[in-house]
């Protein structure tokens, strides 16, 4: 029961014909502050800026300060 359970989350979570219904779908890879991008977590060339929605991150290109 357990694996179809786990199944069935990950197609709708990650099928395209439902992301739509998906909250996460329509905040990711938005443009934010500084014009940054929200995303789960930034990348290690990537400076966090602010929060987005849904506990994004948005990152912009670049080094953070020593």
């Amino acid at each position: 029961m357990k694996p179809l359970l786990i199944v069935f989350l990950f197609l709708f979570l990650w099928d395209p014909m439902l992301a739509g219904l998906n909250p996460l779908s329509s905040e990711m890879h938005k443009k934010c502050y500084k014009n940054g991008i929200c995303r789960l977590e930034c990348y290690e060339s990537e400076m966090l800026v602010a929060y987005c929605k849904f506990q994004l991150e948005c990152c912009v290109p670049g080094n953070p300060p020593p």
